[in-house]
This record gives C-alpha cells, sequence and structure tokens, in this order.
C-alpha cells in the first residue's frame, strides 16, 4: 500500500523529537497512537524504519532516507502555504464585476478606487449593466443586482437597502407653488420615469396615499434622469446615494421617499469565492453604509 501523508508527518515528528512520548506530546495525541501511526507506515513501506528500545531511538539505513524525504514533503507543503498566504496579501490577476448604473458612481466606483490603491497587483474590470448577464460568458467574478432575481444558480446574498425618493429642483418646485401639503396633487406635476418602470407609475406617498401618473419623459438611462430633473424637466423617482451631491449642490430636494429595494450579490463558486472577492464585497458593504449614513443626514 502507498503511505500515509499523515502517519509520515508523525514519522517525521518522533525521529525530531526523538522519542515517541515527545511526538505524542507535540502533536497531541496519545503514545499508543504515534506507535500505530509509525507501524503502520513500516507496514505500507514494508521496511523497518526505526530502531526501538524502553531507552533508545534510532534510525535504520532506509529510516534515514525516507526521514529526509519526508522533511521535503514538508518543506515543500510549508512554502505552498506561505505562497498561498502571500497571494491574499497581495492579491493580483483580475477581479470583474457588474453592477447597475445606479450603483456604479456613488458606490462601485469609490469601493474600486479604495480597492486599486490598496492591491496595485491587481487588476480590475467594471462591466456597468442594469440588465443581467450571462456571468460564465462575461467570466464575472460577482455581481451586484438590485430588485428579484432570476439567476438560481448563483450563490445569493442579500448586500443592503437601495433607498429611492421623488426628486425636482428648487426651479421646478417654485414653478409649482412649493411643496403641496397634499401630495396627491403630485400627479398634477410633470413626471421624469425610467423605462423600468412601466405606464402608468404607481407612487405609495405615505398615509395610504396612493398616485397613478403618466410620465412626460420616459428615459433608459439614470445619468440623464438626473440631469434633466437638475434641469426643472419634472420630478423624478431616484435613488437617495444617487442624488446625495446634487442635494448637496442645492441642484435638488427631496420630496418624498417612495420605496425601497433589496441589493444582492451572487457569485457561481461552488462555496466561498476567492479572497480577492471576498475583500471587495466588504469594501462594498463599508461603501454602502457610509453613502446610507450621509443620506440620512442631509
Amino acid at each position: 500500500m502507498k503511505p500515509n501523508l499523515e502517519d509520515m508527518q508523525v514519522f517525521l515528528a518522533v525521529v525530531e523529537a526523538r522519542s515517541f512520548t515527545a511526538a505524542a506530546d507535540n502533536l497531541t495525541r496519545t503514545k499508543s497512537a504515534i506507535s500505530q501511526a509509525v507501524t503502520r507506515l513500516e507496514g505500507d513501506l514494508g521496511t523497518r524504519l526505526l530502531y526501538r528500545s524502553t531507552r533508545a531511538l534510532s534510525l535504520t539505513e532506509a529510516g534515514t532516507q525516507f526521514y529526509t524525504h519526508c522533511r521535503e514533503i514538508r518543506d515543500i507543503y510549508n512554502s505552498a502555504l506561505a505562497d498561498l498566504k502571500s497571494t491574499n496579501e497581495k492579491l493580483s490577476g483580475t477581479l470583474t464585476i457588474t453592477a447597475p448604473h445606479a450603483l456604479c458612481e456613488p458606490v462601485i466606483v469609490p469601493a474600486i478606487a479604495q480597492f486599486a490603491e490598496q492591491h496595485p497587483q491587481l487588476g480590475i474590470r467594471l462591466l456597468a449593466n442594469d440588465a443581467p448577464i450571462d456571468l460564465i460568458e462575461s467570466q464575472v467574478d460577482l455581481a451586484i443586482r438590485v430588485g428579484s432575481l432570476d439567476m438560481q444558480s448563483a450563490k445569493v446574498s442579500k448586500l443592503g437597502i437601495l433607498r429611492e425618493s421623488l426628486y425636482a429642483s428648487k426651479t421646478y418646485m417654485d414653478e409649482q407653488g412649493g411643496l403641496p401639503e397634499d401630495l396627491s396633487t403630485l400627479i398634477h406635476w410633470r413626471h421624469i420615469a425610467n423605462d423600468w418602470q412601466g405606464i402608468p407609475i404607481k407612487y405609495e406617498l405615505g398615509s395610504k396615499k396612493k398616485i397613478r401618473v403618466i410620465p412626460k419623459i420616459r428615459c433608459n438611462s439614470l445619468h440623464d434622469i438626473l440631469k434633466m430633473t437638475e434641469m426643472g424637466l419634472g420630478i423624478a423617482r431616484i435613488p437617495d446615494i444617487t442624488a446625495s451631491q446634487s442635494i448637496e449642490k442645492g441642484l435638488l430636494k427631496r420630496v418624498i421617499e417612495v420605496g425601497s429595494t433589496p441589493i444582492h450579490y451572487m457569485h457561481l463558486y461552488p462555496k466561498k469565492p476567492p479572497v480577492k472577492v471576498q475583500r471587495f464585497i466588504k469594501s462594498v458593504k463599508d461603501q454602502l453604509k457610509y453613502s446610507d449614513k450621509d443620506n440620512h443626514q442631509l
């Protein structure tokens, strides 16, 4: 039979400790288990490795040769672990991410900037896309999605919450006579909508108030919807993290929160994803918490 690698390491420990008892203590095993491992190893090899007596322990000629090989195997094993640890600490290769446009500028890009600085040997590839893409075909390590998911084969975990509100510019609000006390009258304002919202659009305005509106302007680009809203072309549903900088600049005002949607991340690795993916997930979580905290202070 082929020798067991664990038995080989026990033999190595016995030789270096020069004692079955000491080896048992070092390996936190019983002396009987250590003796059985060495005996089993000798049986598998078909040769004696050690001369034993109650007071002495010495290597046979075959044992001396075999001890050298066992030590080499241990050194290779330790070297492999050290190299792996070094690779994990200094990430390299390429990390490919896909995420919707709504999250790219406020969350994903800042996380990438921080990650690129921390890991200069790692290449990063971002695929900004609001529609699901084939993770295998596009060689994606990590997909970040908002809303419902239809990729049941992927490993999915919750990442955070995307809060959305109705926003308008001060200019447009002034044109409408300011923010109305009865929010249901927002039905008469010009509405800008993303294509995914459909027609008509339904908004829940709190206190069981709901409105249904036909958008004046429709667009499939969140960036352009943001710009049109800043220009005073109407009122639009925009993620809070997307609107935060516009609020700071005085370009937009929040009217009312109209919904929240879960953010998930997914990957196709059978168990835990590689370290580079795990660490980037943490960076995105930290950025989401930071952005959410800032939005509540506005």
